[in-house]
């Protein structure tokens, strides 16, 4: 017993030295210097503008007539950045009126020269984004944003616009007036498009002078989606003859290059008919910015490239697009 008693003692003695022993480790600590996190900066200039209050007049311009607006770009940040523009068309007017323009138009109200224009795109980032050949109107841009390109830090980029008044315009535009504004966005180069991958669309049925008609109760809406090369949607029609009707993408030029059915032969009363398809197509003169999409009696348009059109052109039964819906770029 005497013993064991020893052997306890023993071993606590050995486990409280082992309890408050010391140990020594080789070490070294580095501690940085002073570290700041500062955000980069998007902020272009126009020319020397910042902010961009030039304004631009294009006057007298006449039939086959072309003017121009030029300005420079400037990434004066300290991020690289993606540049898109914004026509909007702000007012439409029969400004002066002279004998001439009351001859052809004497209530002086055909006043859509919008439709009488067309307008041409270049930038010197990626070249012609909408050539003169693609006979791109202004009424088709309008609202429509535009890539113009990428500028990185302290790069400049310059921008051409030109405005054609078509060869066949008469003396109802005499006079005629248009305000439009220029809208400029610069975002990070990984931000979204400003592009809307849905929204809604009108359509209107036109007189000869391409004005939409908008008094007689007759007209058409586009709810749609866009999503991987497809749009998609519901559709309502008001105030068109009894009959059936095709919702149509159409790819310019005439008589169409690669559009298709959306969808077909929908009866009236046409009241949010489903729709789909597959837009747009390679050869569509209105890329990059948008598609037409238009509302034809059933059978009168028929896919290919070039499109067929069995019952020629019949434009008062039809209804048009009054801008092009926008694709994201």
């Amino acid at each position: 017993m005497k013993k064991l008693l020893i052997s306890i003692i023993a071993i606590g003695i050995v486990a409280t030295m082992l309890g408050t022993g010391t140990f020594s480790y080789f070490s070294d600590t580095e501690t940085s210097g002073v570290n700041t996190f500062t955000a980069g900066t998007v902020n272009i200039k126009v020319g020397d503008n910042d902010p961009w209050t030039a304004s631009y007049t294009v006057a007298n311009i006449e039939p086959s007539y072309t003017g121009y607006i030029t300005f420079t770009v400037n990434n004066v940040g300290t991020s690289p950045v993606v540049v898109w523009k914004q026509l909007v068309v702000t007012a439409q007017g029969p400004g002066t009126t002279p004998e001439s323009e009351l001859a052809e138009d004497p209530t002086d109200t055909f006043n859509n020269i919008a439709s009488w224009i067309f307008y041409d795109l270049y930038s010197s980032n990626l070249g012609w984004i909408i050539p003169a050949a693609n006979k791109v109107r202004i009424d088709n841009v309008n609202n429509c944003w535009i890539k113009l390109g990428t500028l990185n830090a302290g790069e400049s980029m310059y921008v051409e616009q030109s405005y054609h008044l078509r060869q066949e315009t008469t003396n109802w535009a005499q006079g005629d007036t248009m305000t439009f504004t220029i809208t400029l966005q610069a975002v990070q180069t990984n931000a979204p498009s400003p592009v809307a991958t849905s929204g809604t669309m009108t359509l209107e049925n036109k007189d000869a002078y391409w004005s939409p008609i908008t008094s007689d109760g007759i007209s058409g809406t586009v709810n749609y989606n866009y999503a991987g090369n497809i749009l998609s949607g519901t559709f309502s029609a008001a105030g068109i003859p009894a009959g059936g009707y095709d919702l149509i993408y159409y790819a310019d030029p005439w008589p169409g290059t690669g559009g298709n059915i959306l969808a077909s032969n929908v009866a009236t009363p046409i009241i949010n008919a489903a729709f789909s398809g597959t837009v747009p197509s390679a050869n569509d003169a209105n890329l990059p910015v948008g598609v037409k999409v238009w509302l034809v009696p059933h059978g009168e348009f028929v896919p290919g490239n070039p499109a067929a059109w069995p019952n020629g052109w019949n434009p008062s039964s039809y209804l048009f697009e009054m801008n092009l819906i926008n694709l994201p770029q």
